[in-house]
């Protein structure tokens, strides 16, 4: 009896990721010859289009990465990925999101302490570049904030626009991420050394609808202050935080800069 189509996608799919000889004979015997190309030669044919368009896909979100280790080198890692983090959504551009977390535990990769957190700022950079763009609208309603009652200005929830990316990293990775860049030159902006020991560095990596994208260095306050309001704390809630003293200049440079993108009202537990 041959198998039902769920315990075939199950066989084909650990045939793909999780290669070995049981996998292979179990679908070998479920897959006609066809064109006169074997049943191995069938699966094997699936198997390499599909490794190689996640490969491809994962080489083009982070090309930086790749150039750090090398071709070879990152195939490998990105093969190692993919046996243990399989796609769970049917975007493509979705793939990948957790490449860091493999990145930090693959054991050849260890000396390169920095290396999980470029995957992070590279991540961060797919997502923003993506990411939908904001209606003038959205914008515009942020002048009506001088509408709300001071009773009800606790409860305000700005709203942070949908391309910002925070991040934080132990490592200058912005400057590591910028020098490894195609059209990076010495003349024009620098020295292509990076210094490791500069210190810790908090990013929002974001698109600006008048200068595109872009990787900027937050303050600890300014960090605090966003990171609060991309997970929807009130401004009752942001004020009882450590960039409270600094409040109204996050705030107004943050609207200015066009980081916030618009508010609601949200009602608070009393």
């Amino acid at each position: 009896m041959g198998m039902s189509l769920k315990e075939l996608q199950r066989s084909f799919y650990n045939s793909v990721f999780r290669k070995n000889k049981k996998n292979d004979v179990e679908l070998n015997e479920s897959v006609e010859p066809a064109m006169d190309l074997e049943s191995d030669q069938l699966v094997n044919i699936y198997r390499e289009s599909i490794l190689g368009g996640l490969t491809e896909a994962l080489v083009q979100i982070y090309p930086v990465c790749a150039k750090l280790v090398g071709e070879v080198f990152f195939s490998n890692m990105v093969v190692g990925y993919m046996r243990e983090y399989p796609s769970g959504s049917p975007d493509l551009a979705d793939y990948g999101y957790d490449f860091s977390n493999y990145v930090a535990t693959f054991e050849p990769a260890m000396e390169l302490v920095y290396l999980a957190d470029v995957a992070t700022l590279e991540w961060g950079w797919h997502r923003a570049f993506n990411a939908e763009d904001v209606s003038s609208s959205e914008v515009s309603a942020l002048a009506s904030l001088t509408e709300v009652p001071e009773n009800k200005q606790g409860d305000i929830c700005f709203v942070l626009t949908p391309s910002g990316y925070l991040l934080r990293s132990a490592y200058p990775v912005h400057k590591i991420w910028n020098i490894n860049q195609t059209d990076f030159a010495v003349e024009k902006e620098g020295d292509d050394c990076v210094n490791l020991n500069e210190g810790p560095v908090n990013l929002i990596v974001w698109r600006n609808s008048e200068f595109g994208m872009r990787i900027d260095v937050l303050s600890d306050d300014e960090y605090v202050f966003l990171e609060a309001i991309s997970e929807g704390k009130s401004f009752a809630e942001i004020a009882t935080l450590s960039c409270a003293p600094k409040l109204s200049e996050l705030l107004g440079r943050c609207m200015q800069t066009g980081l916030l993108v618009g508010f609601n009202l949200t009602q608070r537990n009393v």
